[in-house]
Formats: structure tokens, C-alpha cells, sequence
């Protein structure tokens, strides 16, 4: 996806924008694909936020998590580990990087509300990903369509309002990859209703 420079949303955010540097100096020289997400990634799209990033999360496969961990940015707090809480389950280590603490989350998958969704870095999701400038560095981000259904299935609604409010200005930008996700896991009939509703389109094919 055409590169956006957003990096200098981040200039309110000093820390941040020196933690988000550090994270993609190092990682730039890596082969594997990671992108950012969560309240950082939602930042740089414009979505509108109720409080600041508080800190960086970082999304991989879990074959490029464990590599991406042996020359992770700052001081490695802990060794990558499968955690599984609530519906939750993913690869997950965590880094203190200047003054903000980083996590690498490695093959997420979520199970809620009777669907179940898996995040597909590499094969799905980077292709779809938008890219901003961050110093001299290209940073991916985790796509729209990914953080909304990701936020209504665990309820943070005032998460997903903000996301499909910006979804519903360009929907044709974000209609096929959330097309691709309803193919590639699983959703009940009520869940497609209501993203439906709150997209303004149909995203079950």
C-alpha cells in the first residue's frame, strides 16, 4: 500500500516517537515482516483515540517473532513464551525500550463470541498493510480492518466506534481485506451483522 508519512504524529509523543525509532532502526536490517499495532498503529491512521499510546505492540508470525527476539530493540525483559489468557493465545515477549515498553506478539489468535480469528502476518495481513515514515525508516501497520474486528470481539467499544468511523471514509480500502478475513476464519451469522452495521458494507462473501 502506498506509503503515508504519518511519522510525525508522534512529534506530541516524544518518547514514543524515540522508542518507535529505536524498535524500527533495529529491526529494518531484519528479513522478517512485523507490523505495529494497537493504540500506536491506530494513531498513525487517524483514528481517534480516548487517551495517548501508553506503549508499542508489535505483531509477527511466530516463526519471525522468535527471530525477530534474538536482536530485539532496548533491554529484553523475558523470553518468548506461549500465554494463553481468556481467549486469547499467542507467543508473547516483552521489552523495555527507552521509556516505553514494547510487546512482540507472535501468531495471535483469538477465540470469542463463538468465532474464532487468527492473525496471518505474511500471508494476509502485510500485504494490506499500510506503511508511514519514521525518520528514515519504513514502518508497517496493522490494517484497519484487522483492529476492528479484532476490538469487537473483545468488546472495546470505544475502540471499534472510532475505527469504522474512520473505515467508512475510504470503505473501498479496507472492503477486500475484510472480505479475505471472513473467508479465511470463523464468525457466526449475528457477529457479520454487526460489523455490517457498523462498516455500512457487506464484508461475508
Amino acid at each position: 500500500m502506498e506509503l503515508n508519512k504519518m511519522g510525525e504524529r508522534t512529534a506530541d509523543y516524544p518518547e514514543l516517537h524515540a522508542a518507535l525509532l529505536e524498535t524500527a532502526k533495529v529491526w529494518s536490517n531484519e528479513p522478517y515482516t512485523w507490523l505495529l499495532g494497537g493504540s500506536c498503529g491506530l494513531l498513525f491512521q487517524e483514528v481517534e483515540l480516548q487517551q495517548a499510546p501508553r506503549d508499542i505492540d508489535i505483531y509477527a508470525d511466530i516463526a519471525a517473532a522468535k527471530r525477530l527476539h534474538r536482536t530485539a530493540p532496548g533491554t529484553v525483559l523475558d523470553e518468548p513464551q506461549v500465554d494463553k489468557t481468556g481467549p486469547y493465545a499467542s507467543l508473547l515477549s516483552h521489552y523495555q525500550v527507552g521509556e516505553c515498553a514494547l510487546e512482540l506478539v507472535g501468531g495471535f489468535e483469538i477465540w470469542a463470541r463463538n468465532s474464532w480469528y487468527r492473525v496471518e502476518i505474511d500471508r494476509l495481513l502485510a500485504k494490506h498493510a499500510p506503511c508511514i515514515q519514521i525518520g528514515s525508516y519504513s514502518v508497517q501497520l496493522m490494517p484497519l480492518a484487522h483492529e476492528l474486528l479484532f476490538n469487537v470481539l473483545r468488546g472495546r467499544v470505544d475502540r471499534y466506534e472510532a475505527i469504522a468511523k474512520q473505515i467508512r471514509k475510504q470503505p473501498d480500502q479496507h472492503q477486500p481485506l475484510m472480505m479475505l478475513l471472513s473467508e479465511q476464519n470463523m464468525w457466526t451469522s449475528r457477529f457479520h451483522s454487526e460489523v455490517k452495521d457498523l462498516v455500512g458494507f457487506d464484508w461475508h462473501s
